[in-house]
């Protein structure tokens, strides 16, 4: 006996048995109980979640003398006729192939006739928006007034395409994608009742890859076991469908807040040597970041269709993560996944995009901005000089001596540390500072490449950059705190910096030798802060804007 494939083995016989759609069903079964039973029907909803054979059993249910409340005995010849697709009294037709006026015009003709063995002469037409204009024309006056022992069951994938005046005449029902619970369950049923043993991540994987459709669910368990036999692990699924371990996305998304470009460069080329089209990795790295999104909402456990362990694995992974870094992530790889369709060197495209992940920085609210900015000196603020060739006593008396015969300006809002530093020795040590950045933040260490330091005030380092946009010099500024981290790992000295525009001049002069500090009072030699600067300011200090009228 020729073998049955389980799509057709399985396919659902009664209301009960079809799965996900209950919406469908129960209002199929109560219009049958009160004989409420329309003229025609229009199925439409995505691939693979039971349109045909809703239609099936809705014409079983119509045509079984011993039917009852629209559950058909699928006993009688009738019935066994339709499952089998021989009725005469219930036709099949494929809009595809049977689109033009002509085949609609014999449908006319055959309805006026009424049916052999049956109560209806029931027309199923599959994939109904193949049908041409002119087709759905002639349609229209026999599908709104048929004769008695006429019914049309419509069914198709994409319901825009059909004309609104021929929905108008239907029941229209809307199949939803069948959820993975739904298809994971119905899965172990089949495995069991196939006497074939399979481990609970391998049917997790299978109901993950059909998207929402049985009819895919079973298609692919079929190929499993022609590959694996009776005994199936989560492996033979991999093989056969081309799905990457999670931990391969574990990989990636560490990569990325770890700044760890040698694990960046390692998941890349297992992405490539697993040969998998770029489109399905894309895919599934969005998926894994929408997981990683619901993981840092508390108790949102049940929306993870995950086992336990990877569920947990989520769970402490998205504590390292900002929510609304993970947004910024999916939303390039949203875009990414739009422009992998159109890209002739698709593999080069997702690496470029991953390296560009690599130099995400953490995101920063607007108000923790303003913030920031408001507490730092305006680039405008003059700082007050203390000349060398003077001795002052500032508030109890106490001396500041300085060793050079040049004005210096002094800012003791930062301190110093004890260790000395010239603004020499930084100028000689730039281009290898710049070079330890640029390993690690290539980004500004580029920007960097174009400035060069003028003065060392106190714990302040002013450099210049020259041959910049002004939002480079602002870019730098923001991330301050990151270079000032890299200055003290290099110099062991807590710096300050800020970066100026290489045509302003600071009011700063530069120091040709070191300076000792013992106290100051910060009352009358650091720069009054405007109290008064408004939001609107703020704003464009610090994004380096200007405002057009």
């Amino acid at each position: 006996m020729a073998y049955t494939v389980l799509s057709l083995k399985w396919r659902p016989q009664l209301f009960s048995d079809l799965i996900g759609q209950s919406h469908v069903t129960k209002t199929l079964i109560n219009a049958f109980k009160k004989d409420r039973v329309a003229q025609g029907y229009i199925l439409t909803g995505p691939r693979g979640v039971g349109k045909t054979t809703t239609a099936r059993i809705i014409a079983k249910a119509l045509n079984c003398p011993q039917s009852l409340d629209g559950i058909p005995c699928n006993k009688c010849n009738n019935c066994q006729e339709i499952t089998e697709g021989r009725n005469l009294d219930v036709i099949e037709i494929d809009g595809a192939s049977n689109r033009g006026i002509e085949e609609i015009r014999n449908i006319r003709e055959q309805i006026k006739y009424t049916p052999m063995n049956a109560p209806y002469k029931i027309f199923i037409i599959d994939e109904v928006h193949m049908l041409t204009n002119q087709a759905f024309n002639a349609l229209l006056r026999t599908l709104e007034e048929p004769p008695s022992h006429g019914k049309f069951i419509l069914a198709t994938t994409d319901i825009h395409k059909v004309p609104s005046t021929i929905i108008s005449r239907c029941q229209r029902f809307d199949f939803n994608r069948i959820t993975e619970a739904i298809i994971r369950d119905r899965l172990k049923i089949i495995f069991k009742d196939e006497k074939i043993i399979v481990d609970d991540d391998s049917i997790s994987a299978i109901a993950r890859k059909s998207d929402g459709s049985m009819r895919d669910a079973l298609s692919i368990m079929d190929q499993v076991i022609a590959y694996a036999g009776d005994s199936i692990k989560i492996e033979d699924v991999s093989t056969i469908i081309g799905l990457i371990p999670t931990d391969v996305y574990f990989n990636y998304s560490n990569a990325i807040i770890e700044k760890d470009y040698s694990k960046m460069t390692e998941v890349l080329e297992t992405v490539k040597l697993t040969g998998l089209p770029v489109e399905d990795v894309a895919e599934g790295l969005s998926g894994h970041f929408r997981n990683l999104i619901i993981a840092t909402v508390e108790n949102s456990e049940n929306l993870l269709e995950l086992n336990d362990e990877h569920k947990n694995q989520y769970l402490s992974n998205s504590k390292n993560w900002n929510g609304k870094d993970l947004l910024r992530v999916v939303n390039v790889l949203n875009d990414l996944e739009f422009k992998l369709k159109h890209m002739s060197q698709a593999l080069i495209f997702f690496e470029m995009t991953s390296m560009k992940l690599m130099e995400m920085d953490s995101t920063v609210s607007i108000s923790e901005l303003l913030s920031s900015s408001k507490n730092k000196p305006s680039k405008k603020e003059s700082v007050p000089l203390v000349t060398s060739n003077t001795k002052e006593k500032i508030n109890n008396k106490e001396e500041v001596k300085i060793n050079t015969s040049k004005n210096v300006a002094i800012d003791t809002t930062d301190k110093v540390d004890n260790k000395l530093l010239s603004i020499d020795n930084i100028i000689n040590e730039w281009k290898k500072f710049i070079v330890m950045i640029s390993k690690e933040r290539p980004s500004i260490g580029t920007a960097l490449e174009h400035s060069s330091p003028t003065s060392l005030v106190g714990s302040k380092l002013i450099i210049e950059v020259s041959g910049l946009p002004d939002f480079s010099v602002g870019n730098l500024n923001r991330n301050n705190q990151v270079i000032e981290s890299f200055l003290k790992d290099y110099f062991k000295t807590d710096l300050k910096i800020e970066a100026m525009k290489g045509e302003a001049k600071s009011n700063l002069t530069k120091p040709e030798t070191n300076i000792n500090i013992n106290k100051l009072n910060n009352d009358q030699i650091n720069s009054k802060n405007d109290e008064s600067d408004n939001v609107v300011s703020r704003v464009i200090e610090v994004f380096d804007g200007e405002i057009l009228r």
